[in-house]
């Protein structure tokens, strides 16, 4: 057996180590800073089958696959996405139709076309590693203010086309 089997090394990142950026269709990435939490699920519905007089399955069949997840920003003195709606409505400039129904400065989260989701990730050791989502679209936005917290919450909820699983950066 070979000895650098033990010497692979493993990463470990917190999130003080991600920079997400969100990248319009023909547009420009933005860097989201106020991000303070992304989470994502993988959604595929499987069924037993059965056949008549058989207690016991068949086989599984699977469904069709739904990728969703849930964002959390602080907010500042603006909406957490002014610069990717900015961004949105630059790249769309001239164009009328669903790719920019509005003004951008009258554009809701839900009227926004889809866009990409890219998390860097880099430690203090210069390990990385990045991940993609493709084709968010935002289903559902609230805001959190409270004189209980220190902060004010901007919360959204999407689904997406697409999903780049997490893989190390490999440079040579």
């Amino acid at each position: 057996m070979s000895q650098s089997v033990y010497r692979k090394t493993y990463t470990s990142f917190s999130g003080a180590d991600i920079v997400p950026t969100f990248t319009p269709r023909n547009g420009k990435p933005v860097v989201i800073g106020e991000i303070q939490t992304l989470s994502y699920s993988i959604f595929r519905p499987t069924v037993p089958v059965y056949a008549l007089g058989q207690s016991n399955a068949k086989g599984i069949v699977r469904g069709a696959r739904t990728i969703a997840g849930s964002m959390i920003f602080t907010v500042f003195d603006r909406h957490v996405l002014r610069n990717l709606i900015n961004a949105i409505a630059d790249a769309n400039e001239g164009v009328n139709g669903p790719k920019c129904p509005k003004k951008k400065e009258d554009m809701l989260t839900d009227e926004m076309p889809p866009f990409d989701i890219t998390v860097s990730f880099m430690n203090e050791n210069g390990q990385s590693s990045r991940m993609t989502i493709y084709d968010v679209y935002i289903v559902s936005e609230g805001q959190t203010m409270s004189i209980e917290d220190m902060i004010t919450e901007n919360t959204m909820q999407f689904i997406a086309m697409d999903i780049e699983l997490m893989k190390e950066d490999v440079y040579e």
